[in-house]
């Protein structure tokens, strides 16, 4: 018996195999983590590849926003963000569409498109949401695992994002856009800038008149712009000062404001012509028979849209103001400001009409003349595709301000100044390229 004890415990103090054991227990983990690794890389490169689909659905879906019209995640943006996963190497038949943060039980490749964003749940955390000028994707796919299985887990659910919108326009000058002042017998000149005028714009400048003098420059007139593109001709005159030399015989465009529908009157305010009170503050609504400003009168427009049946006539000496955000809309007459009058007008910032500031009914040919001094703001876009717009001895005091006419006047002293700063517009200028950029 004693024998036997003695021979146990050598046994027990023999080391000898333990080497083997540990080395074998210390392969076992460096395996595990060796096979860990292998499945993060592979999740890592696997997310890589969802986010470049996602975001070239996004920017595929904002290509078709202009196509979409009033209809959310209408067909071909939906078409349109698919077939850029397909191009990405997605089948087709894995792929499942859903459209404004819905849910899908399909475990195979799931796009959501949203438009406006959804995904975050609000503007704290989006500035976009629920903007239909931007178009979110989430992308969401399984990846099998390879080593991840020993541990229970056969697939990782991996989910990405994307927000895109459509480039701002190079141009915020644009004269004569329909088709017939495109042809031959337009506008004659499209853009007349008499001597002494100047133009500061910031931004590109079109002239689509197809008339042999589609644009006419007296000296000393001063035109600066990244761009001046003139489908019809030129006709110097005395010349004139250009830091970019107006190219003629261009390619015509579409009118990039065609897009607008008209508001609707709203409350009556006035069925008749209208002349307020000085210091007299207006309410949105219609004013069907316009409004006339006596001389030296300080008139305000409070915030909303505002519908006129006949011409709102500034007098000598007098102030408009509407800094609250409004839009001026003439289903006839125009805006009218007589010598020594000013402005003081800002677009309203977000709905249908952010950004559009004065809008006159595209068969409404009413001249529209804008007149004031240094201070003078016109902040949003000027709307009027066949009319005349006439800037006499205007500065301009605006972030931005885009012109859509069918013709222009630009008069001896006035210094027609084009800001194109949209950071008030969380949808950027209501003018957009035909290029989608990424935004998230």
């Amino acid at each position: 018996m004693t024998g036997i004890l003695k021979r146990f415990r050598r046994i027990l103090k023999d080391e000898s195999g333990d080497a083997l054991v540990l080395g074998a227990v210390g392969m076992v983990a460096i395996m595990a983590f060796a096979g860990l690794a292998i499945d993060v890389g592979q999740l890592r490169m696997e997310k890589r590849q969802l986010q470049a689909a996602a975001d070239a659905a996004a920017l595929a879906g904002a290509l078709e926003i202009g196509n979409c019209g009033s209809t959310a995640d209408c067909t071909n943006m939906q078409n349109a963000a698919k077939q850029a996963l397909i191009e990405n190497g997605y089948a087709s038949g894995n792929i499942t569409v859903v459209t404004q943060c819905g849910s899908s039980s399909n475990t195979n490749t799931i796009l959501t498109i949203n438009n406006g964003p959804c995904q975050l749940g609000s503007k704290s955390n989006d500035p976009n949401y629920g903007n239909t000028k931007y178009v979110e994707t989430e992308l969401s796919q399984p990846v099998n695992m390879t080593f991840a299985r020993a541990v229970g887990i056969s697939s990782f659910t991996i989910t990405v994002r994307s927000e895109a919108g459509l480039g701002n326009s190079p141009n915020c000058l644009f004269t004569s856009m329909t088709p017939s002042d495109q042809s031959s017998s337009g506008p004659d000149p499209g853009i007349l800038l008499n001597g002494g005028s100047t133009i500061d714009a910031s931004c590109g400048i079109v002239d689509d008149s197809g008339s042999g003098g589609a644009l006419v420059s007296n000296s000393p007139t001063t035109v600066t712009a990244t761009s001046f593109s003139v489908h019809g001709g030129w006709s110097p005159n005395n010349g004139g000062t250009f830091s970019s030399t107006p190219k003629t015989s261009q390619t015509a465009i579409s009118d990039p404001l065609s897009y607008l529908t008209p508001p609707g009157e709203g409350t009556i305010q006035q069925s008749g012509n209208y002349t307020p009170a000085n210091g007299a503050t207006l309410q949105p609504g219609a004013y069907l028979g316009g409004v006339n400003l006596n001389n030296g009168v300080s008139v305000t427009l409070a915030a909303g849209t505002y519908y006129f049946g006949g011409s709102f006539i500034v007098g000598q000496n007098d102030t408009l103001t509407g800094t609250a955000g409004v839009l001026m809309y003439f289903a006839s007459g125009s805006l009218v400001m007589n010598t020594n009058s000013t402005a003081n007008l800002v677009a309203q910032t977000s709905g249908t009409y952010a950004g559009i500031l004065i809008y006159e009914n595209s068969s409404d040919s009413s001249s529209m003349i804008l007149d004031g001094g240094a201070t003078a703001k016109f902040q949003g876009v000027i709307y009027a595709p066949d009319a005349n717009l006439t800037f006499n001895s205007t500065g301009n005091a605006a972030a931005y301000t885009i012109v859509d006419v069918g013709s222009l006047t630009v008069n001896s002293g006035s210094d027609l100044i084009l800001g194109t700063d949209f950071s008030s517009l969380s949808g950027g200028s209501p003018i957009k390229s035909g290029s989608a950029i990424l935004v998230e």
